[in-house]
């Protein structure tokens, strides 16, 4: 498949001696899915950050369809056209919606900016992209604290794909949500990603998520990747000891928590 996404060397301090990312490197194919995994403080969300224009790396490359994504975008057509590349999906909806705006302003707002200066069009692609995330056009008029957290992640996910980006970051985008929904919005993903050809990369602590929307994933430790390949090879098999604990954390029968606690105390004790 065509690399669509190129990340090397990519490198970021926070005013401490130890680096949030140090040295990563990860490639996405155009209409690709790829899982950034690991756990708090890993640096998974300082990279989606940096991918979306909102962190500067230290050093490294970002390259999208070619084009450098590292440098800041300069004046208004500079900046919508790095919105229009690459888009973001946070993990708590309510934070990232305005409660004072409606779900169709919203939207509304985003085609505004993104040059639909035809209002009769705009409200019908509006109409468009709330079916596309699965809710009903009466939503429109619907401001965010009258919807539920499902709900409210449906429109953001309709906010980012408004303008067609290239890649759609999604970070912990289903992690605050109650597992059945969780299942609904991470079916809703995989359908958009199959309509529209827009790649994905799903940032997440959970194995079980990353094995059902991914094709391939990358394992953060520590601000570095100790891990990456095909999703099901990875999971099926984890090469490295810190992604077989990952792997061997997730609950089952017979699950040991003290001997994952002691195999954690040993293995993190020490940088690797």
């Amino acid at each position: 498949m065509t690399e669509l996404l190129r990340v090397a060397g990519l490198r970021k301090s926070f005013h401490s001696a130890a680096r949030a990312v140090d040295d990563v490197e990860l490639t996405v194919a155009e209409g690709g899915s790829l899982g950034l995994v690991g756990e708090s403080g890993s640096g998974k969300s300082t990279v989606a950050r940096m991918l979306a224009g909102l962190e500067r790396p230290d050093s490294g490359e970002i390259t999208l369809a070619g084009e450098s994504l590292v440098d800041r975008p300069r004046g208004r057509r500079g900046r919508l056209a790095r919105a229009k590349a690459v888009q973001m999906v946070f993990q708590d909806p309510y934070l990232s919606l305005d409660p004072a705006v409606t779900v169709g302003r919203c939207l509304d707002g985003v085609l505004r900016l993104h040059g639909w200066s035809d209002r009769p069009q705009r409200h019908v692609r509006v109409v468009e992209l709330l079916d596309q995330v699965g809710l009903e056009a009466s939503k429109q008029h619907a401001l965010p604290r009258e919807l539920s957290g499902g709900q409210r992640q449906r429109v953001a996910i309709a906010r980012a794909v408004a303008v067609q980006p290239r890649l759609l970051v999604l970070d912990e985008a289903v992690s605050a949500l109650d597992v059945s929904v969780q299942a609904q919005i991470l079916r809703l993903l995989a359908g958009l990603r199959r309509e529209t050809g827009t790649a994905q990369l799903f940032i997440s602590h959970d194995l079980a998520v990353v094995n059902e929307v991914t094709d391939t994933v990358a394992v953060l430790l520590r601000g570095r990747v100790v891990e990456q390949g095909a999703t099901r090879d990875v999971l099926r098999a984890p090469r490295h000891p810190y992604v077989r604990l990952l792997k061997d954390s997730i609950p089952r029968v017979g699950w040991d928590p003290a001997d994952i606690a002691s195999r954690r105390a040993s293995l993190l004790g020490a940088r690797p």
